[in-house]
């Protein structure tokens, strides 16, 4: 089995298949650890994935904790809205986590090695064929180009997928935008709570990832990128037209290199085909805003593992045997697809979002639900009743 991508989802997949017997080549472009353009943040949902994987108390020794999210709209209306439980529905841990990718990763990776797989470090699939028998993979090194077969191959290689792109799954779609990550030493004014601030055109996150140290992660259109300058400055320029959070960074020190990522704009027409699987943001990608990455990256691994399994065990590795991940995917996500496409709606409206803003400052326990369906802890389905509709509205 070779899985591709030593991200969350690529490491997840090949801890599981490790533990369950298999033999996992997980191969990883970089070195560990290294950093990556990300939010860092860990939805509640995470902490149940992190335990059964074996790592959340090595998480939990390094992380910061966040109790909420506060939104932020175009006109400074806000609200906050805290992972408190819900009828019932209560997260695996009464908060969230911010955490450096480049210390997350590591921590997975090196989980998946514990269990079993065999970790290759500057590797990437450079193709594959698939044949009767498996499939063939074309590794390249650092100084080696070499073939392989295994009984699957896994595409955990994220948002611009080598893997979907040859196999004719991946679509563009959508509006194209960037996102401009950097941290920040003494951001004035950081809590208990995420943040996400709302401009005419685009968003900023900010999350305190360490002691005295806050993860800044931008998204923008493509179409409003100043040309001719670096990263650092496009992100710069952005924060200037967002007064409240441009004055609270006065004073605070960038550091290290201001990362991108995107454009954004893609699905995937499904995640699985003959001999090939797709986990992570290869198989779908949400948008940064509602902080999908790292739990539907986790999630996924778990939904897929079994049904590789199963068609391993029977020799038989289709896209009509693995259609049944598929089903699955639409089964476990569909809520949370259409809560984003709502929720991306609202924000990429101002007057929307500003009106929305208002009466969950007045609603606290919608605020929480909303949140915490976001959080990952509460069906999706619980905040596209009607009843939660009138109360955002009326």
């Amino acid at each position: 089995m070779v899985v591709a991508g030593g991200g969350p989802a690529g490491s997840a997949t090949a801890t599981l298949l490790a533990r369950a017997g298999a033999r996992v080549m997980l191969i990883e472009r970089a070195t560990y650890p290294r950093p990556k353009p990300c939010a860092e943040y860990l939805s509640p949902g995470v902490g149940g994935l992190l335990d059964r994987l074996g790592v959340l108390a090595e998480v939990e020794r390094r992380a910061i904790r966040l109790t909420g999210m506060r939104i932020v709209s175009p006109a400074g209306r806000s609200f906050v809205g805290r992972f408190t439980p819900d009828a019932g529905f209560a997260p695996f841990r009464p908060w969230g986590f911010a955490l450096p990718r480049a210390e997350l990763d590591a921590m997975l990776a090196n989980g998946a090695v514990r269990a079993g797989a065999t970790l290759h470090e500057h590797a990437t699939a450079e193709s594959f064929t698939v044949t009767p028998a498996g499939v063939s993979v074309t590794i390249r090194g650092r100084r080696s180009r070499h073939s392989v077969r295994a009984g699957l191959l896994i595409g955990a290689d994220g948002l611009h997928s080598r893997i979907a792109e040859q196999l004719g799954l991946a679509r563009r779609q959508g509006a194209r935008r960037v996102a401009l990550v950097a941290h920040f030493e003494g951001v004035a004014d950081m809590r208990d709570v995420g943040e996400m601030h709302v401009g005419r055109r685009g968003y900023v996150g900010l999350a305190t990832v360490a002691d005295g140290i806050t993860n800044v992660a931008a998204v923008i259109p493509v179409a409003d990128l100043p040309p001719g300058v670096g990263a650092a400055e496009r992100l710069v320029t952005f924060l200037r037209q967002l007064p409240a959070v441009h004055a609270r960074m006065t004073g605070s020190r960038m550091l290290g290199p201001t990362l991108a990522a995107g454009p954004f704009g893609r699905r995937t027409l499904r995640a699985t085909a003959d001999g090939v699987a797709l986990v992570g943001d290869a198989a779908d990608f949400y948008d940064p805003f509602t902080g999908e990455g790292i739990y539907s990256a986790l999630r996924g691994a778990e939904l897929l593992v079994p049904h590789v399994l199963r068609a391993l065990d029977a020799g038989a590795c289709s896209a009509r045997d693995l259609a049944a991940y598929d089903r699955a995917r639409r089964l476990a996500f569909g809520g949370k697809w259409l809560l984003e496409r709502l929720i991306g709606a609202v924000v990429s409206r101002p007057a929307w979002l500003d009106h929305v803003a208002v009466r969950l400052a007045r609603r606290q326990a919608t605020a929480d639900l909303l949140v915490g369906a976001a959080g990952d802890f509460v069906p999706a389905g619980r905040v596209l009743r009607p009843s939660v509709a009138f109360r955002l509205v009326a």
